[in-house]
């Protein structure tokens, strides 16, 4: 029994490599405010729980170091791959919160972050806190851990990654970030910059009137009125672009 452990355990390292790394670039995992203990834990345990449905009869693992420890560095690559795909949506959100930041006005108003420890303005932060309860809420922790046991099928452990469909399929993701940003933060922009527009033909008409004075406290105003008046819809297109990252994520780790 001892022996047979200790035969699987190469193995079992390989498999705990790519699941820490899916877990620890992918969200709600990759949070700077969990404790390190607590996801090499959860690692294991998810590597525990994966390990049984891999067939070890079926791996031939490197019989010398150097090549081994390639495998393991080609472990952690798919796993960044998976986890980075998958966080690839919340950069939508932040980029869409700066987008409207810099509408209001409110780039200066940057906070640190508790969840990733960057500098965000604030409204980036609200996207992407709601974010992550929709990403909980429609059990997006289930399916990134069930694209980690697909990823097992479309490439075992000891079969060629194909980077050429795996390079198309993230630079088709990084395009949907962008694309996905301008959606969520369009109408708002569209409506401060018509706000703008107003107040350069009143300041042009009333040359009396100080319209700097008045423009900037006006756009945030009505900059977070628009936001609370559209922040129903924009939970919703936030939600179908996550469903849409599902697609992308198990579409992605299909064609590896």
């Amino acid at each position: 029994m001892l022996l047979n452990i200790i035969n699987l355990l190469p193995l079992f390292t390989i498999v705990l490599f790519r699941t820490a790394s899916v877990l620890f670039f992918s969200p709600i995992y990759n949070q700077t405010n969990i404790p390190m203990i607590v996801k090499i834990g959860l690692s294991l345990v998810v590597a525990f729980a994966i390990f049984p449905t891999i067939n070890a009869s079926q791996q031939t693992l490197p019989d010398n170091l150097i090549s081994f420890i390639i495998l393991i560095f080609r472990e952690v690559a798919i796993g960044f791959i998976i986890g980075y795909g998958a966080t690839l949506a919340f950069g939508a959100f932040v980029v869409a919160g700066e987008l409207i930041s810099g509408e209001m006005g409110l780039h200066m108003a940057q906070i640190v972050d508790p969840l990733f420890g960057d500098q965000v303005s604030p409204i980036s932060q609200i996207l992407q806190i709601v974010g992550f309860l929709l990403f909980l809420a429609i059990n997006g922790h289930h399916w990134l851990i069930n694209a980690l046991v697909l990823s097992y099928k479309t490439v075992p452990i000891t079969e060629f990654l194909g980077s050429g469909v795996t390079i198309g399929k993230m630079v088709q993701l990084f395009e949907g970030l962008f694309v996905s940003a301008i959606k969520i933060a369009a109408p708002i922009m569209i409506i401060l910059a018509l706000v703008v527009v107003i107040s350069g033909l009143i300041g042009r008409s009333m040359p009396e009137i100080n319209i700097f004075l008045v423009i900037f406290p006006l756009k945030i105003i009505i900059g977070f009125v628009l936001l609370a008046l559209t922040f129903p819809f924009i939970t919703r297109a936030m939600e179908y672009l996550l469903n849409i990252l599902r697609k992308d994520i198990f579409s992605l780790v299909g064609g590896m």
